[in-house]
């Protein structure tokens, strides 16, 4: 859904979630691998980056949880006010923020054609 409005999404290592460049997020400039911090496990940076989307699968006693997240025009001031993901500092966006004029029933419809495309049998 991203591509379809020329924006490069990307992950990083060892956090949950879509991220898009602040300064360009139609670069697809890789990100910098992450630096091992003094404990040994690496440790995810944000700096320059936003969350715009995330994905999340959960099992758990015979159930399964899902969510998908995808911010495209909304109020993102109460982000401001927690660590996202519990990650201090990072920063919530959404398409509006990022120059993407689209409304949100148009979003949703690239989102679910994408969807039907990736999980058709």
């Amino acid at each position: 859904t991203l591509r379809h409005h020329g924006v490069t999404g990307h992950r990083v290592s060892g956090a949950p979630g879509v991220y898009v460049r602040l300064d360009d997020p139609f670069s697809h400039a890789r990100l910098p691998a992450p630096q091992p911090s003094s404990g040994g496990a690496a440790t995810p940076s944000f700096a320059g980056l936003g969350k715009i989307a995330a994905l999340g699968v959960k099992v758990s006693r015979h159930c399964t949880y899902h969510g998908l997240a995808l911010n495209v025009a909304m109020d993102l001031e109460p982000f401001g006010r927690i660590n996202p993901c519990g990650y201090a500092g990072l920063r919530t966006v959404d398409l509006s923020t990022i120059g993407i004029s689209t409304t949100w029933n148009e979003a949703a419809q690239v989102l679910g054609h994408e969807l039907r495309t990736l999980l058709a049998p």
